[in-house]
């Protein structure tokens, strides 16, 4: 039987986005299946519909953004049981406070909503536009992004939970041992927030890209694979 990974990607892309970055030979152990978060207009219902599938222990379980946010709550509520949990780019705090400066400030965030909820398809084209900035493929990232189409009422809902939630309330104590992927560019969470989840996660480790934004996977696959690789002894 093929060993599972269980993928949630980031908030405004389809669904199974992350799919590809297994899509390699080394990888043919594995099967490959993903989570749709956005189908939901409520977490909780989220987790229970998670809950409901009774998922074997997954060997690697990976979330990139508000996925990897996802992720670790599922892992808290022991919903998901992954010997190996990735990460690419998840917001420890999307919004700035005492705790996180370098976050988002409020005024830009209700500004984003305002535009998604008046123009949601505009919305995401420049969405897509601020993942790709300052990687060094931006304009090739920006056009090949595959973005969520549809679900634009539910989208909202989880825009306002990454504004809701921190990582400050986690328990991270069932947290397994962690492969983190980060863009120093990144333009929507800021490369320093990889320190907070150093802090709390036992066995960490970092692999930040450069010259790339918030897409890591999309700016050097290759690379990402075979970190990937090494760290799982493929």
């Amino acid at each position: 039987m093929k060993k599972q990974i269980i993928c949630i990607s980031g908030w405004g892309q389809k669904f199974d986005s992350l799919e590809f970055i297994f899509n390699d030979p080394i990888f043919d152990p594995f099967f490959v299946t993903s989570l749709e978060y956005s189908s939901f207009d409520n977490v909780e219902n989220f987790f229970a519909d998670v809950k409901s599938q009774n998922f074997t222990d997954p060997e690697i379980l990976i979330g990139w953004s508000l996925g990897g946010q996802l992720a670790l709550r599922l892992i808290e509520k022991k919903i998901l049981k992954p010997k190996l949990l990735i990460l690419i780019a998840p917001p420890f705090q999307m919004i700035k406070d005492a705790r996180i400066q370098a976050g988002m400030s409020l005024p830009v965030f209700a500004e984003f909503r305002k535009n998604f909820a008046d123009a949601p398809s505009e919305a995401l084209k420049k969405f897509s536009i601020l993942t790709a900035m300052n990687d060094r493929s931006a304009n090739e990232i920006a056009r090949s992004l595959d973005v969520n189409d549809k679900n634009f009422k539910q989208l909202i809902y989880w825009l306002d939970e990454l504004k809701r939630f921190s990582c400050f309330d986690l328990d991270f104590s069932n947290t397994p041992r962690t492969l983190y992927f980060h863009g120093f560019g990144d333009m929507i969470v800021h490369v320093s927030q990889a320190d907070y989840f150093q802090e709390n996660i036992k066995n960490f480790h970092k692999e930040i890209f450069v010259n790339c934004g918030h897409a890591p996977q999309l700016s050097d696959v290759a690379k990402m694979r075979n970190a990937i690789a090494k760290f799982c002894d493929l």
